[in-house]
């Protein structure tokens, strides 16, 4: 194992490297290969996963609230911005924006992770090679 858990770059990513060592004739060849953890795949997933569901409530919440401002019908979200009865524009206008721009943070976190992914997939090997040119 190398690396960590809450690693983002290829050489920092927690994973598992295997070395061999192979005799040709009179000379031993090392090869040195590399494969992300388990664990470090599975907190990615999860957290996309935790992160894509929390974007479908707040696409939820600030649609069912914008349509309550405009129709004055409250929808499943409409009991967080009445007040006395009635609804509280300015508390609605601000829980609509907050909404919004929740999902579009979190969206912008869960590309950023599928970048992450994607690069330290195609550059795993790079601790490795390193380690090997060390040695010659």
């Amino acid at each position: 194992m190398q690396g960590s858990l809450w690693g983002v770059l290829p050489k920092t990513a927690k994973k598992i490297v295997n070395v061999n060592f192979k005799s040709v004739e009179d000379e031993t060849r090392i090869s040195c290969s590399s494969r992300l953890a388990s664990d470090w795949k599975n907190i990615t997933l999860i957290g996309c996963a935790f992160a894509f569901v929390l974007v479908g409530l707040c696409v939820w919440m600030a649609t069912d609230l914008s349509t309550y401002m405009v129709t004055r019908e409250p929808g499943f979200w409409g009991w967080l911005v009445t007040v006395g009865g009635n609804l509280d524009l300015v508390a609605t206008h601000a829980f609509v924006n907050l909404t919004w721009g929740l999902a579009v943070f979190l969206s912008a976190i869960i590309l950023l992770e599928c970048v992450i992914v994607l690069y330290v997939r195609s550059k795993i090997d790079a601790f490795t090679e390193e380690a090997l040119n060390q040695l010659n």
